[in-house]
């Protein structure tokens, strides 16, 4: 699964999921652009760590949900590398994991901004070099949330399974340009967000899913990374509008074993 000479851009690279797809990209040889907004020390860390493997990086910062802000980004990352073969849509914000009656409509705004308007402001910008390229490799993330109902999360669960048929759509209409585009759908990650609910009232429920997860565990951000560069690589030369779950198991189990 090497991807020697290529040019990736991932949004939100510099932590959690993202850091982790920026690096196993790094390490199969692509160079890496690094999107962020707010946190430029953990994106300098990143592109600190993709230099002491031997690739260019560099950090961009860039607002996913704001339109001239993507253009910025994407016109900025073509100046300083040259092109973009892989789009990793990985940026997001938390969810508010608050009862539906209880939640902001400025809140769901934001969050529907960010992942879902996010991820098709990002295609289609970094789309339209693709397509002049003849080449392009998207991976959207989605969750296991997009694929069901959950609790206090009518912000996130509606934005992540849009993200699904969003990657169908583009997969479908771009798949004569030579474009592929598929998503992964992560279970439990032990992210910062994962490491933050353990410190609250949700603590219960985040232990409940580990539970649920047939293989009893939360996966490392690297385990989703790796389900990344397959997508991104020849090895899934003829794969393209597919969910991949990352979940332990969660989807098969229609019962909670």
């Amino acid at each position: 699964m090497k991807i020697d000479g290529k040019v990736a851009l991932v949004t939100g690279g510099g932590r959690g999921i993202g850091h982790a797809v920026s690096l196993a990209l790094a390490r199969a040889g692509a160079d890496i652009v690094v999107n962020y907004v707010s946190d430029a020390q953990a994106a300098q860390r990143t592109v600190d760590e993709i230099n002491k493997i031997g690739r260019k990086a560099t950090a961009i910062r860039a607002d996913v949900a704001e339109a001239g802000e993507v253009d910025t980004m994407v016109e900025e990352a073509l100046t300083r590398m040259g092109k973009i073969d892989i789009l990793v849509n990985n940026a997001g914000v938390r969810s508010q994991l608050v009862p539906t009656l209880e939640q902001s409509v400025e809140a769901w705004d934001r969050l529907v901004g960010v992942h879902l308007r996010g991820t098709y402001l990002c295609c289609k910008r970094v789309g339209e070099w693709m397509v002049k390229q003849r080449y392009g490799r998207i991976v959207n993330v989605s969750s296991l949330a997009g694929m069901g109902g959950v609790a206090f999360r009518a912000d996130y669960g509606p934005a992540k399974a849009g993200i699904l048929n969003l990657t169908k759509s583009l997969a479908v209409e771009w798949a004569r340009h030579n474009i592929r585009v598929n998503c992964v759908a992560p279970g439990i990650v032990m992210t910062d967000l994962i490491t933050g609910m353990s410190k609250t009232k949700f603590a219960t429920n985040t232990e409940k899913a580990f539970r649920r997860t047939p293989m009893r565990r939360a996966a490392e951000p690297e385990e989703v990374a790796s389900v990344v560069l397959f997508l991104v690589s020849d090895a899934s030369s003829f794969v393209t509008g597919v969910n991949i779950p990352v979940d332990g198991g969660w989807t098969a189990d229609v019962i909670g074993y």
